[in-house]
This record gives C-alpha cells, structure tokens and sequence, in this order.
C-alpha cells in the first residue's frame, strides 16, 4: 500500500482525524517533518466527503507534491469532486476566469499583478472545505483569497521549515483556527535527526521527538568531484535489493540532468524531469529513482535519499545564502527520507555539509566490585 492505513497510525494521530472531522470550525495542523501532516490531512478530507455531501478545495504548493497527493487520492478513491491545486496555477487561471489584465516582465511581477487583481475581486465562498498543505509557503495575499473562496480551512504546516521568504506568519493562520501540534516523528530515526538538528531553526529538540527505534548510520561519503557520478550510481546499485522508493535530491537542475544523462549511460534508470510541471503526471507509488531538486522535493518522503551537488561555487548557492534559504533548503533534504541518507561530498561542498561531523557513541561501561 502507498499510504500508511489508517489502522497504523498513531493513538495522536487517530484522535485528531476523528475530533477535526466533526468540527466545522478551522484548523491548524502544525508539526515537525516526518510527523504526518499530510497523511492527517487526506484522512480528514475522507472522512469529510464520506459523510457530507461537500465540494473540497486541496491547495498545495509544488508541481511534485501534486504528483504525489494524485497518487494517493487514487489509493483512497477521492478522486471524484475534489479540486487538487497548485496555488499558482489555480489563481493564474482564476484571474483569467475574471479579466485580469496581467503585467509585467518577469514571473514575479505577473504573479503580483494577478494577486493583486484577484484582492479586489468578490468572490463566493464556492468551497465547503480547503485544505492548504505547507501553509507557511503562502502569501498573506494568497492566504486573504483562500479564506474568501472557502467556508472552513484546514491547514497544516511548520513555519520552521519554509524555503521561501513570505509575509505570512503564524499568528495570522492561527488567528481564526483551532490549532492541533503533532509531536512525534515518525518518518526517519535518531540519527538523521541528529543530522538535520544543524540546521533546524526551532529549539526543540528533534531528536527527542523521534518514536522510531531502530537506526541506522547517516553515510557521510567524501569524493573526488569527478567521482560524485561513480559515487552515487554505487549507492543507487546498492538499493535494488531494498524495497521503497528513492530519491537524489540537489538544489540544481543542471546537475541533475547531467547525472541522469550519466547514469543512463552505464545502464542506471532513473526518472527526471526537466519542466517541474511534469512531475504533476509522476506515478509516486513506482520505486525507479526520482531526481528532483529540493525545492520540489518539499512534502514528499522517500525511503531513500541522497544528497549531492550542493557546491560553494555554485551561483544558485550564492543567490539562496543572499535570500537566507540554504539553510532551510538543506533542512528539508536531509528530513525527506525515512530510513537511509546518503549525503555525497567533495572539497567544494558548502561549508554547511563539510562541517557535519557524527559523533559515534560510547559504549556504557558499567563498574561493579
């Protein structure tokens, strides 16, 4: 199954279903990586649409996550009536519904124009319920027009974990909502997050949040750079043997695409996709290799992750310390898998990364007489 069942979930996770599910107040999901926001989120929209007859509105905010809620709305059969957006695409089309006049060179500055447009529109509230996946990611423009076009909203995000500077902030999600903190981590183990503890904005602990007990090393694997496609194409042959499904994270198309054309040369699939949209037809319950950049990766797990191509000399580097984003873009990386992390290496990887050091632990030695 794709989906973790609903008998698997955790006693925390089962109560707030069933308690939101009979609300028709709004809320707030908010909660670490790895401790099933979305997972809630489908299992509330279930519940809802089995038991009232209701037009839902799911809002998310990347190509690939809508890639994979397609897959597993396909798995809970709620496929019929349930209207799965990317939040730019859904208001870029809603502002052509309205006649907006769109300006503007760059995409940035069309995407204001239409925000804009659409805030002096009326609308009717034409959605029972919409749920906003990483709520942290919007705008409070985009989060005005949400509220506006639906009756209820149920949210779930961690405003430790945007990769994008925006305007909107906790206060204002939580303002009219009811709020529900999920505390366990149920995706990756104590060694991973001791990893990604670094680069965590949040004070608490991550590592005191993790319910899994089994661990497993983080591999820390430093290369040569003309050895990164040697080094990753050893890793991807030593997981075919393993069940779940991978994925080679980088912040650079460029270097993903050069590694898929290099893996494909010596007989290594993988599935890449050069325009971010395509990765909206990606059939997420396949376990072929899926190269995607960290950006787009956001929302998804995999039971397999490695990292590589984050180098110093890189300009997308310079560009995401100017914007104060590399840390965050790294965060999430690292807490996309549940169970292996490779992260590759060489001499011009971002201080960040080459700064990692895990401490293997002492043995206790207990003294008698």
């Amino acid at each position: 199954m794709f989906l973790v069942p609903y008998n698997k979930l955790s006693e925390e996770q089962q109560a707030i279903i069933r308690r939101v599910s009979r609300q028709s107040s709004d809320l707030f999901v908010e909660g670490p990586p790895g401790s099933g926001k979305t997972l809630i989120s489908l299992y509330i929209l279930k519940n809802v649409v089995e038991n009232q007859m209701v037009r839902p509105l799911f809002v998310i905010f990347n190509h690939s996550l809508y890639g994979y809620l397609r897959s597993a709305l396909k798995e809970l059969d709620l496929t019929d009536n349930i209207t799965l957006v990317t939040k730019d695409k859904y208001f870029w089309d809603l502002a052509k519904q309205k006649g907006i006049f769109i300006d503007g060179r760059s995409y940035e500055e069309k995407y204001s124009c239409i925000l804009s447009g659409l805030t002096n529109q009326s609308f009717d509230q034409i959605y029972d319920i919409a749920v906003v996946d990483e709520v942290q990611d919007l705008s409070k423009e985009e989060w005005s027009l949400i509220n506006r076009l639906s009756k209820r909203i149920t949210s779930l995000g961690d405003f430790d974990q945007g990769v994008y500077n925006t305007n909107l902030t906790k206060d204002d999600v939580c303002q009219k909502s009811m709020v529900e903190k999920l505390k366990d981590i149920f995706r990756f183990h104590r060694n991973i997050a001791k990893v990604a503890q670094n680069f965590s904005r949040s004070s608490e602990s991550l590592e005191d949040k993790v319910s899994r007990i089994e661990q497993k090393d983080v591999q820390l694997i430093d290369v040569d750079k003309w050895q990164e496609t040697e080094t990753v194409a050893d890793i991807l042959k030593s997981l075919r043997g393993q069940r779940g499904r991978v994925g080679v994270l980088s912040h650079n198309h460029q270097r993903l695409r050069g590694l898929h054309r290099a893996l494909q040369g010596i007989g290594i699939e993988t599935v890449y996709f050069q325009k971010n949209n395509d990765l909206r037809t990606h059939d997420f319950t396949q376990e072929i290799p899926l190269l995607v950049t960290s950006h787009s990766a956001k929302g998804l797990e995999f039971e397999h992750v490695v990292i590589f191509g984050f180098d110093e000399d890189d300009s997308n580097i310079v560009t995401l310390r100017a914007k104060d984003q590399l840390q965050d873009l790294l965060y999430v990386s690292l807490t996309r898998t549940n169970s292996n992390l490779y992260v590759v290496r060489n001499s011009s990887t971002v201080s960040e990364l080459r700064d990692i050091i895990i401490k293997k632990e002492e043995p206790s030695i207990t003294i008698t007489d």
